[in-house]
């Protein structure tokens, strides 16, 4: 846990040789961490000070599992989230966030639509509770939340056997292979101001617009990218959306 109430997380896996760190914030401060062993994954609890309807909140979140954010019936991506699973009903209580605006996924849908600037959300009046125009009978509800990725700067690609480290270049292409994608899991660009969505329509068929794909391998999508010494790749993810990324293969245009 960090001053200022981030948290620094190392990533680290000796079969593919990565060790990285990365960056955790939420809408509040982490004050503590306790991670405890757990079957398959271990159990990761934060104690997160918020502040929720003009008061100061404590609560005690549990980190979802990565085999529970792969999309289907509840995908739990959400912060400071609640589940719901019975009858049909429109209204979810969350009395935890009341004043809040939530973000929804419920019966395998995600239900906050749009991109990160037009993100649909339910604001949870004064008792926590939100109503839906559709009733749901399976739904995780609560704090939206971004991810963010930038590469390094690129200076090697294999095809040219030469370092483009400080010449003039753009990306052209960008190759993807993914898993548990949404069609809307991703954005991607030379920097966070300029983002482009998945492709939606593939091999001349439109990309359903709820269905998460188990496996994500297809032909290069073009890449919004600008002429630069430093040209970087850029990839923003926005819960409730299920994406996990194998590789990304950036494919170089120089300038002759």
């Amino acid at each position: 846990v960090r001053a200022d109430g981030t948290v620094g997380v190392l990533i680290f896996d000796r079969a593919e040789n990565v060790i990285c760190w990365l960056e955790v914030e939420t809408d509040g401060e982490v004050e503590d961490v306790s991670v405890l062993p757990g079957a398959g994954e271990d159990q990761v609890y934060y104690v997160v000070k918020r502040t929720v309807n003009g008061s100061t909140v404590r609560y005690l979140e549990k980190w979802a599992a990565e085999t529970s954010c792969r999309g289907g019936t509840q995908n739990l991506q959400a912060d400071s989230y609640l589940t719901y699973s019975g009858a049909p009903t429109t209204t979810l209580t969350a009395a935890h966030l009341a004043g809040a605006s939530l973000i929804v996924w419920a019966d395998g849908i995600d239900y906050s639509p749009g991109d990160p600037d037009s993100q649909t959300t339910f604001t949870a009046n004064g008792s926590g509770v939100i109503t839906l125009t559709t009733p749901v009978e399976n739904a995780v509800y609560g704090l939206a939340y971004t991810g963010q990725w930038q590469s390094a700067k690129l200076g090697l690609q294999a095809s040219l056997a030469q370092s483009t480290l400080s010449q003039h270049k753009r990306i052209g292409h960008l190759g993807l292979v993914a898993a548990y994608l949404h069609p809307k899991g991703i954005q991607f660009g030379p920097d966070f101001d300029h983002l482009d969505d998945l492709p939606s329509i593939e091999q001349g068929t439109t990309v359903p617009a709820n269905t998460v794909r188990t496996a994500y391998d297809e032909e290069p999508i073009i890449f919004p990218g600008v002429w630069d010494t430093d040209a970087r790749l850029c990839i923003q993810a926005q819960a409730p959306r299920p994406a996990t990324i194998l590789a990304l293969i950036p494919d170089f245009v120089m300038n002759a």
